[in-house]
């Protein structure tokens, strides 16, 4: 048995989830990806503003350096020396803050250190030996150097923006590839949930259908989550209870009918001395109302004989005996035994039967072609033609069978497969409303149909036969 959750909301929720699932991964993924880019974003304007603020602070505080250093050199005051000292210390600082920028490569970090360190050793002889010419000398080396050095940190920068619109453009596009898929994958998991939904209710669908029309025979198991499961159990209970019902319907009738026949045969015999006039002569008006006894009696025989009839179509299945078959060659039997009560009303068959080979039962067929021609005489005009089709596929064969009668209106049409359903057109015609009934319980039992073809010249009723008997396969798979 297949792995269900245990009830169908379980089941559904089950799937609401799966099908969510690929969008929340995708719009995580989305959320991650944003983030990071986020993050780089404002870290490269970050850069890029400290890198413009410290480019302009360098060259002023070199700049300022120089002019201190020259104004020494005028006028050998000590307070020019402080000055270059202080603005000195302020240059050390950017220097250093623009060496620790994360975005600039350790060679970098290690030449602006340098610069540090030329200066340095430059101004610690000022201040040791009081000699100016190494500063001096130092300074725009230094400058040559910062310029490069800024320059270089600029088009590095220029390159991080770069990159950061390379990111930008992969990542919408790899956001757009992670949405279709999302879509993709979540589109596909709403089809395999709503296929395995539609599977588990269409096998509910069928079971109740197969209850509605009748079909007691097959055992019911529904698998699926345990309330579908639960509800096949009370379904399958309710299949036993219908059929001991049936059972013992047909029972009754059974016994019911044979009951009858005895008192029926008495009364239809004693009738039949009244009217041979053995107890004596008889009036005519007593003949009459022999004759009217006789005639019922004749209706209520064969209404019994009927609901035998039907009530052995009913369990046809289990009594058939399945044989190979020439359905072509029954329905020729039929047509040979119906041809005298046709012809006392000029009636004609216009037959077109293919050679057509099946399985099935040969009483059946017999009785399911014998009642339809029946059908057809009995509503033909006189000197009517009725057109008798056998036809078949690899799967199937197919009869129709049409007359020039009157047809059946509308307002007839679902009833006439009804037992003992008489139209008002038929009231005029002799029998007890079971021929077609009977026809679709052995094409029941077959596995087959019969239905009313809408027509203009007549009553055109067609039925469909399985050629091997699929049921007999279905049973030994089962």
């Amino acid at each position: 048995m297949k792995r269900y959750p245990r009830t169908f909301l379980q089941l559904i929720t089950f799937g609401h989830i799966l099908f969510a699932m690929p969008l929340l991964i995708a719009a995580g993924y989305v959320f991650i990806k944003i983030d990071a880019l986020n993050s780089h974003y404002r870290a490269t304007v970050e850069h890029a503003s400290s890198s413009f603020l410290l480019r302009g602070e360098l060259t002023e505080d070199l700049l300022h350096m120089e002019r201190n250093l020259r104004r020494h050199i005028v006028l050998k005051d000590i307070d020019s020396l402080n000055d270059y000292a202080r603005v000195r210390g302020e240059w050390r600082g950017h220097v250093e803050s623009l060496a620790r920028l994360p975005s600039l490569p350790n060679s970098m970090s290690d030449e602006l250190r340098a610069q540090i360190e030329l200066e340095q050793q430059a101004y610690l002889r000022l201040r040791e030996s009081g000699t100016i010419e190494p500063l001096t000398a130092a300074l725009p080396q230094l400058q040559q150097r910062s310029r490069k050095s800024l320059d270089d940190a600029q088009r590095i920068l220029d390159q991080e923006q770069a990159r950061f619109l390379d990111e930008s453009n992969t990542l919408r596009t790899h956001l757009m590839l992670s949405a279709g898929l999302a879509v993709l994958i979540a589109s596909c998991c709403l089809w395999a949930i709503r296929t395995l939904l539609a599977r588990l209710i269409g096998r509910f669908e069928k079971v109740v259908i197969r209850l509605g029309k009748g079909d007691l025979k097959q055992a019911i198991e529904l698998d699926g989550p345990g309330d579908l499961r639960w509800l096949g159990r009370w379904l399958e209970w309710l299949r036993r209870r219908l059929l001991s019902l049936e059972e013992e319907r047909a029972r009754v009738l059974r016994h019911v009918s044979h009951e009858l026949k005895t008192p029926l045969a008495a009364m239809h015999e004693g009738a039949s001395l009244l009217d041979e006039e053995v107890p004596g002569p008889l009036t005519a008006e007593q003949k009459r109302i022999v004759s009217i006894l006789q005639g019922n009696s004749r209706r209520l025989q064969d209404l019994i004989e009927g609901l035998l009839r039907l009530q052995q179509a009913g369990h046809a299945a289990e009594r058939i005996g399945f044989e190979t078959l020439r359905f072509d060659n029954l329905i020729k039997e039929v047509i040979e035994t119906s041809q005298l009560i046709a012809a006392e009303r000029g009636i004609q068959f216009d037959p077109a039967l293919a050679e057509t080979g099946i399985v099935a039962g040969r009483e059946a067929l017999m009785t399911i072609a014998h009642n339809l021609l029946s059908n057809a005489i009995k509503f033909s005009p006189d000197n009517g033609i009725i057109k008798i089709t056998l036809t078949h596929d690899a799967q199937q064969a197919t009869l129709d069978v049409e007359d020039q009668g009157t047809g059946v209106t509308a307002q007839d049409a679902p009833r006439i497969f009804e037992p003992f359903y008489r139209s008002n057109a038929s009231r005029h015609v002799a029998g007890v409303g079971l021929g077609l009934a009977i026809a679709r319980e052995f094409l029941a039992a077959h596995r087959g149909e019969i239905k009313l073809v809408p027509s203009t010249t007549g009553a055109h009723f067609r039925v469909v036969l399985p050629l091997k008997a699929p049921f007999l396969r279905e049973a030994v798979n089962a």
